[in-house]
């Protein structure tokens, strides 16, 4: 009769690897880095007041990039093309595009 071990060693050793990689699959993979200029979730989640660190009522593109925020973002929410965000314009930060990809 043969012995049953080398049958039972491998297959415990099976089991180990499939669990193990099964394991591996179930974590949380990071987030990607985010396209440069693009906003942030710290970007979004931040208020106007602190953007706008001169409190004169609307963001330059300067105050935009101390804070991290990229000149094709700023440009891209700037509807009205006077090189300053307004709270209406900043919104658009905290709001996500209809659009459909």
């Amino acid at each position: 009769m043969k012995s049953i071990r080398p049958h039972f060693l491998s297959l415990t050793l099976a089991g180990l690897l499939s669990a193990a990689s099964a394991s591996a699959m179930a974590q949380a993979k990071p987030d990607p880095a985010p396209e440069r200029g693009a906003p942030t979730a710290g970007a979004a989640s931040a208020n106007f007041m602190t953007f706008d660190s001169n409190a004169d009522g609307k963001i330059s593109l300067e105050e935009f990039k101390a804070q991290g925020g990229g000149e094709q973002t700023f440009a891209a929410i700037d509807a009205n093309q006077d090189l300053g965000l307004n709270n209406g314009e900043f919104s658009k930060l905290e709001k996500p595009s209809a659009q459909r990809y």
